[in-house]
C-alpha cells in the first residue's frame, strides 16, 4: 500500500467493488460522507488502485463526561496488510483530532478478529443492541 488518502467520488467503482454492494446506494452515502465535517472517509491506495477503505466519525456527546470520541467502520481491505495500515490511521487520526476514545464497529460473529484488533489496543467491552427500521 502506498499511500491513505481522502476518498473522493471517482473511487465509486472500487468501493463498489470492496462492498460488493449496489453502486446507487454507495454513490449516494459516498457524496454525503465527503460532504459532512465530523466524518472522515479514505482509502488505501496502491499501483492498482484502491484496495481498501475506512471511515472515522468524530463526534462529542453527554456520554463518558462530555468526551470527544471516535467510531472506526466500515474498514474493508483486498489484502494483507492494508486493514493494519487503516486501523493505525484510524488510531491516529481519532488521537489528532482530540478523542479520548475510540470504538470499532466489528459483528459479534467475528470473533476470529478478537485477537487481531488486540493487537492494536482494542478491548472487546461493549454490547450494543439493533434494531432494523
Amino acid at each position: 500500500m502506498d499511500v491513505i488518502r481522502r476518498a473522493r467520488a471517482t473511487d465509486i467503482e472500487a468501493l463498489v467493488r470492496l462492498f460488493d454492494a449496489p453502486g446507487g446506494p454507495l454513490a449516494a452515502a459516498l457524496h454525503e460522507l465527503t460532504s459532512t465535517p465530523h466524518v472522515t472517509l479514505v482509502v488505501a491506495e496502491d499501483d492498482n488502485g484502491v484496495v481498501g477503505t475506512a471511515q472515522l466519525t468524530v463526534t462529542r456527546g453527554l456520554a463518558w463526561e462530555g468526551a470527544t470520541r471516535g467510531h472506526l467502520e466500515g474498514i474493508r481491505a483486498a489484502r494483507r496488510g492494508v486493514t493494519s495500515a487503516l486501523l493505525s490511521w484510524g488510531i491516529d487520526e481519532a488521537r489528532r483530532r482530540g478523542c479520548t476514545r475510540l470504538h470499532l464497529d466489528s459483528g459479534l460473529a467475528r470473533v476470529d478478529l478478537r485477537d487481531f484488533y488486540a493487537r492494536f489496543g482494542f478491548e472487546h467491552s461493549y454490547q450494543g443492541f439493533t434494531r432494523t427500521l
